[in-house]
């Protein structure tokens, strides 16, 4: 039987071990979708020599840059498809 732990922060619902769901913008009205802020993530970890333990990091700097281009365009995450 296993068990996850889970908790909400300001960027989503995050399981243990697992990456938030979706980000919120400033202002909590679009989302950031997953894949977005994952393909970023990726492409940052990937940039810097693939070393382990670093995907919060990496996380975490994909959603900011993603919203920081957001808040700039001042478009929704899906309008950018």
């Amino acid at each position: 039987m296993s068990s996850r732990t889970t908790s909400s922060t300001a960027t989503g619902t995050m399981q243990h071990g697992s990456m938030p769901q979706g980000a919120m913008t400033q202002g909590g009205m679009h989302q950031i979708p997953h894949d977005k802020i994952a393909m970023r993530a990726y492409d940052k970890w990937c940039k810097r020599g693939c070393p382990q333990g670093s995907h919060m990091q990496d996380w975490f700097e994909a959603e900011n840059e993603l919203r920081t281009e957001m808040s700039r365009t001042g478009q929704t995450a899906t309008a950018r498809r």
